[in-house]
């Protein structure tokens, strides 16, 4: 297994204030996790599916664009999403600043730092 961050497109959510009235506005937000998984591709999945935990999300066509970046490899299994606490007690190699730089991905509309 290996450590990937992983990180969405801009997405959109609507928060409703008060439903019956259909008042409600836009926040704008990404997913951003660390992953514990075989591949991109699954961390991808887990990433999207732990941002919707009722799992709303209807097929693989809704699934927004991710920037996938390598982090650490033989971290021990499952695959996961690793919380706060548990994330310090797998990554202790690793800088803050270096866990979570990205890079750039325009296909995420990421510019970042190259």
């Amino acid at each position: 297994m290996n450590l990937y961050l992983v990180v969405s497109e801009d997405l959109e959510t609507v928060v409703w204030e008060d439903w019956e009235a259909q008042a409600g506005h836009i926040e704008h937000y990404r997913i951003c996790e660390l992953v514990v998984a075989k591949s991109h591709g699954q961390g991808r999945f887990l990433a999207w599916k732990h941002d919707d935990p009722d799992g709303t999300y209807p097929s693989f066509d809704d699934m927004p664009k991710f920037a996938v970046r390598l982090k650490k490899r033989n971290v021990p299994g499952p695959a996961r999403v690793l919380d706060y606490d548990e994330c310090r007690t797998v990554v202790l190699d690793i800088s803050d600043e270096e866990l979570y730089r990205v890079g750039a991905a325009p296909h995420i509309g990421y510019a970042g730092e190259g």
